[in-house]
């Protein structure tokens, strides 16, 4: 009876010291990556290692990761990095180059920089392919001296402007499968500009209800192009 009365004054004790309000501070401060913001609630300072993590995701969504170098012969110095390109051309031949992404998508493309054409012609726009079928597309941004040939198709609009939709058919000509026939899909922006954001996911829903149907995405560029031409371009390039 004895034993059995001590044991309950110290439970008694135990929750008693339990359920009191701690008098001191901890014992243990907190690491100098994390700051106390409440009594059950903190937030990660810049150098902990989850954030370091969270930023270097976020970096990497913006990234490139396919460089478009096609050349068939002139001046064309073309500079890619990881999030852009610099270039100056000087040519009477055809090239595209560019920097993007192996596997296209719908997912909006900001484009941001310059683009100056003193002689000929030239386009700056998103440029793409799918396979299956076998289809050539591009948002046309900016142009000089550009005129497009096939049939008009409608108009859309997005980002603040309104672009004219053309499909033309190519007859054996080169493609990412070699020589081809395929058609092409032309959103052409009306009043050009160098920088800005590009919704995809409005010109492919544009292109479909024309009935123009694209098949599984391939790569996807923001791309300068010229036939014949003379002139500069700057981009930082993601999305």
């Amino acid at each position: 009876m004895v034993a059995f009365s001590n044991l309950l004054l110290g439970l008694v004790a135990v929750a008693a010291s339990l359920g009191a309000p701690a008098s001191q501070p901890e014992s243990n401060p907190l690491p100098p990556d994390v700051e106390r913001r409440g009594q059950q609630d903190f937030f990660l300072g810049p150098d902990h290692p989850l954030m370091i993590a969270r930023h270097s995701v976020s970096e990497l969504k913006a990234r490139t990761n396919y460089v478009q170098n096609y050349k068939t012969g002139g001046t064309v110095n073309f500079t890619p990095s990881n999030n852009g390109f610099s270039l100056n051309f000087n040519t009477k031949n055809d090239f595209v180059v560019g920097v993007g992404w192996k596997t296209g998508s719908t997912a909006p493309i900001i484009h941001n920089g310059s683009f100056a054409v003193t002689s000929g012609l030239a386009t700056l726009s998103v440029y793409g392919w799918t396979t299956d079928p076998l289809v050539e597309y591009y948002v046309i941004e900016d142009s000089v001296g550009f005129s497009q040939t096939g049939t008009k198709k409608g108009t859309v609009s997005s980002d603040g402007g309104t672009y004219t939709i053309w499909e033309a058919q190519r007859v054996n000509a080169p493609s990412i499968q070699g020589t081809k026939t395929f058609n092409q899909y032309i959103s052409f922006r009306n009043g050009g500009r160098s920088s800005g954001k590009v919704t995809m996911a409005n010109h492919i829903n544009a292109w479909q209800k024309s009935g123009m149907k694209l098949g599984k995405m391939n790569i996807q560029v923001v791309a300068v192009e010229t036939w014949n031409g003379a002139g500069s371009a700057k981009q930082t390039v993601a999305n």
